[in-house]
């Protein structure tokens, strides 16, 4: 049953919310997301928010355990710089067990050129980027109390595209996202990490 459904204006975008409760198999899901001026980013956008609510009805469908409401929660946040715009997902779903599942999804999308630009299409215009983003991770993340397993930190930091595929631009600098057990165990939590661009010209002069 839809209980709630409205829409609000916030920052550069309109806020989509949506409230539903006892629809299948007495779950809840609440979702906030973004609706824009730009039509290719409001596709990805409701892309990803309807496979996300669709896979969790499915797995709702069939409980793992009674007397559960199963609960879905996505919120975002936004960065802007330059000519891109970034809006990153946080998703919170429980489906029973111990503790509920947490995710992050991120969007960078170049108003410029109308498109949505991924980790791969940054390596391509600098080569050198997930060896830079690796390192300066590592120096930022090993410096967090919370990160104690040095063996999940240097793997979840190898310079792969698969490590560095959830990141915004913030104005700062680029924004790096590592979900839970990544670089550190569940309990630790997720981490954000932010690597200056000044940080990254450096590196290449020193190529």
């Amino acid at each position: 049953m839809l209980l709630y459904d409205k829409n609000i204006m916030f920052a550069s975008f309109l806020i989509y919310c949506i409230y539903f409760s006892g629809d299948v198999m007495n779950n809840g899901i609440q979702v906030i997301y973004p609706r824009t001026t730009y039509k290719v980013l409001n596709e990805a956008i409701s892309q990803f928010i309807e496979k996300t609510i669709l896979e969790f009805i499915n797995i709702a469908k069939e409980p793992i355990q009674e007397n559960f409401t199963y609960t879905l929660d996505i919120s975002h946040d936004e960065y802007h710089y330059q000519d891109y715009l970034s809006i990153v997902f946080y998703v919170s779903s429980y489906t029973g067990g111990a503790h509920p599942n947490h995710s992050i999804f991120s969007l960078v999308y170049d108003i410029s050129t109308d498109k949505i630009i991924t980790m791969e299409d940054l390596v391509e215009e600098r080569e050198e980027l997930l060896s830079i983003l690796s390192l300066e991770s590592r120096k930022i993340l090993s410096q967090n109390p919370k990160v104690v397993d040095s063996t999940m930190l240097m793997k979840g930091t190898l310079p792969s595209i698969s490590n560095f595929s959830i990141f915004a631009l913030g104005p700062g600098g680029i924004i790096l996202f590592f979900p839970e057990y990544q670089v550190a165990p569940y309990s630790s939590g997720a981490f954000k990490v932010v690597v200056n661009y000044n940080t990254i010209f450096e590196h290449d002069g020193e190529a």
